[in-house]
């Protein structure tokens, strides 16, 4: 906004009326009319009096429990918030005000609020000789964020240091079962590199099936539709991700001066430093011997690092990332010594590669942004069943390394994903009694226009000006 512009809207809003900056009250998107209500305001204290003291000790517990009343009416047809039938109106309000969680109010004065209804907090009185019309007063509770006292890091820079060690405990664990250390498994000192070919071959078999599932992500049309949230400016509806949200701004900055071309021109060098990234890992496969185990490992972590370099959302990063992480190759079963042999160096690059995925879908997370408690809730739902899994086979199999790595970063993604979703607001369900323009249910429930955008990616409507009646949306 220019300095002129905000002269202008100062000289505006300067020039309204009383009347004109009152907000339309309404609670869960249910309006209704209001003549009048009161707010109880204060400080929690306790009042501690001591024998031979004639003034008591005071001490300060915090800000008392906001609590609001609000006496109105409903009618039917209103000229000021419309509503339909009355008795419509009414139904709608008692459901709002029955429903499980906290609730949007838009307060006149105050503004929006998180609150909550107590019991017999909404009285609705009806007279006959009143007709369409309800006289209805409502008891609101005010609610804080979901915020508990804690001592943390960063998480973000712990979730980066958590992944990066679950890359090298994985690298340890291979390098125990191919190159040596084995012995309890098939009775070899030196791992089962000593068989050769036979081992080489398979671990190059299992490598192939993953250059699959990497060509696969590669060619992902997310990867493409995503670098539109990289550019400043406004692209409605498809370009607003975890880079670019309405409400918060990602750890990953946009660039100003980036056009679509060179986006496009950037991330297809990038998907050409995959495949050149794949086949150097094939090339490292097919020498592997005891003396060139680094070179593999290393390799396998600039495939993951060159294919995070080319995924611009993190949101869509770790959607992405899924079917690595959770990548199985075809069960093989042989016989004897070298049967056995190669079941085991199956077995473990499979497991090398799930967790090098698994410790970039860490360092995603680490700039990954969710948009509500809910979205927070799911992810952290999704990557800990991952890695449940993973620490399930990692303990099996006695990859005591892994096992530990896996452990911990657990533990940060459940504290960092909890402590982001614990200052984000809710997703909540709001019903209109007809369809509304996108920036009408914009300024209805937030009483900000330039939130429409937001509303028009949860909802995805066949026209912005034709919102669904229901929809699910940011409780503030």
């Amino acid at each position: 906004m220019t300095l002129l512009s905000e002269i202008v809207q100062i000289a505006l809003d300067s020039n309204r009326t009383w009347t004109e900056s009152l907000n339309k009250a309404s609670f869960r998107g249910v309006p209704f009319a209001i003549y009048g209500g009161d707010a109880r305001f204060g400080r929690r204290l306790a009042l501690h009096e001591y024998p031979g003291r004639d003034k008591p000790y005071i001490e300060d517990m915090g800000r008392a429990t906001r609590r609001i009343r609000m006496t109105g009416f409903l009618v039917t047809d209103s000229l000021i918030y419309g509503g339909g039938d009355v008795l419509a109106q009414r139904d709608a309000l008692v459901a709002a005000v029955e429903q499980p969680g906290l609730g949007a109010l838009m307060h006149p004065t105050l503004g929006a609020l998180n609150v909550s209804v107590p019991a017999e907090g909404l009285s609705v009185i009806e007279r006959w000789d009143m007709g369409r019309y309800f006289e209805i007063s409502i008891i609101f509770i005010e609610s804080g964020d979901r915020v508990f006292p804690s001592i943390t890091s960063s998480s973000g820079s712990l979730l980066d240091k958590l992944a990066a060690a679950l890359g090298l405990s994985s690298a340890l664990d291979f390098v125990r079962k191919i190159i040596g250390g084995v012995t309890a498994v098939i009775n070899a000192v030196q791992g089962v590199i000593k068989f050769g070919k036979a081992i080489v071959g398979m671990v190059m078999g299992v490598i192939a099936d993953f250059k699959v599932l990497v060509g696969t992500i590669t060619r992902d049309v997310r990867s493409l539709t995503s670098l539109t949230s990289l550019l400043v400016g406004n692209y409605g509806r498809y370009a607003d991700g975890n880079v670019s949200s309405a409400l918060i701004a990602s750890k990953k900055a946009r660039n100003s001066s980036a056009t679509m071309p060179e986006l496009i021109a950037d991330n297809a060098a990038k998907r050409a430093a995959v495949d050149e990234s794949m086949e150097r890992l094939l090339e490292a496969a097919e020498n592997l011997d005891a003396s060139s185990s680094d070179t593999f490992t290393d390799a396998v972590q600039a495939v993951m690092d060159d294919l995070l370099a080319g995924i611009a959302d993190p949101g869509d990063a770790i959607t992405l990332l899924a079917p690595l992480v959770s990548f199985t190759p075809s069960t093989y079963s042989g016989v004897g010594a070298v049967g056995t042999a190669r079941s085991v160096a199956q077995d473990a690059t499979a497991s090398l590669l799930r967790r090098a995925a698994l410790a970039a879908m860490g360092k995603v997370l680490a700039s990954y942004v969710p948009s509500s408690y809910d979205e927070a809730m799911s992810t952290m739902s999704t990557v800990t069943g991952f890695i449940d899994a993973e620490i399930l086979v990692a303990g099996d199999a006695g990859d005591d390394e892994s096992y530990k790595a896996l452990i911990a970063l657990r533990q940060a993604v459940v504290s960092a994903l909890t402590t982001t979703g614990a200052t984000l607001p809710n997703l909540e369900t709001f019903s209109f009694r007809a369809a509304l323009p996108a920036l009408v249910m914009a300024n209805r429930l937030y009483q900000d226009a330039s939130r429409a955008d937001e509303l028009i990616q949860q909802a995805n409507p066949i026209h912005p000006a034709f919102m669904p009646s229901t929809v699910k949306a940011l409780a503030r």
